[in-house]
């Protein structure tokens, strides 16, 4: 198994080799498939010009085929011969904790389980952490989302897919009240590790393996 959280894509040279790496080719060779469709649930009021340009990073650095993949507008059966046909499946950003309803609502959970034994895995901001385990720690839900995990009102149902998760675009600007020290006192009884990463950074699961892309991450959990 083959994952990659990132933060935002493809913004530097190192992120790019080490993908290269990992997915066993040049990276000017590379076929990709993106998933993209938690973008469309961002408020209308925000821009998306992130999302031009976190698009506009995976031309500059990955050569290959470039293809959309919409899980409402496509069969199950084509989804999964399009994501066959990549080399690199990426999950793009965007609204919060969506993914798990969308792979829930299409019936593509275990489609997308399936295809981490095969391909490459990569997620950038809320498409990594889909890929994760879910958070535990109630105080991290309360105080950053204000909701009462007892409820499961959360809706999110985090894929597992590796055994930890990440905390994205730690320290940036519009992310400034997400401290290391909020995060050590919200995250201090979770079960698992939890890696907060720059937009610069990335982590990758390779069987069993983590490496860290960027440099090391802030590490939270337990």
């Amino acid at each position: 198994m083959k994952v990659i959280l990132a933060s935002q894509g493809f913004t530097t040279d190192e992120i790019e080799m080490e993908v290269s790496k990992i997915v066993g080719k040049p990276a000017s060779d590379i076929d990709i498939a993106i998933i993209n469709e938690s973008m469309y649930y961002i408020e209308k009021n925000r821009s998306k010009r992130w999302y031009i340009k976190e698009l506009s990073n995976i031309e500059k650095h990955i050569g290959g085929r470039i293809d959309f993949i919409d899980f409402y507008a496509h069969e199950k059966e084509e989804i999964e011969e399009r994501l066959m046909n990549a080399d690199l499946i990426y999950i793009v950003g965007g609204k919060q904790h969506i993914y798990s309803k969308i792979f829930d609502e299409t019936n593509t959970v275990d489609l997308i389980k399936r295809i981490a034994e095969r391909k490459v895995l990569m997620g950038t901001s809320a498409g990594s952490i889909v890929l994760g385990k879910k958070i535990q720690s109630k105080d991290f839900w309360k105080e950053r989302y204000n909701i009462d995990v007892d409820t499961e009102k959360c809706g999110n149902k985090e894929l597992g897919i590796v055994p930890f998760n990440i905390i994205p675009h730690y320290l940036r600007e519009d992310h400034k009240n997400w401290t290391k020290e909020f995060l050590e006192r919200t995250l201090s009884d979770n079960p698992f590790i939890v890696y907060a990463i720059r937009d610069d950074q990335a982590v990758a699961y390779i069987d069993g393996e983590i490496r860290f892309i960027g440099g090391e991450p802030e590490v939270f959990g337990n």
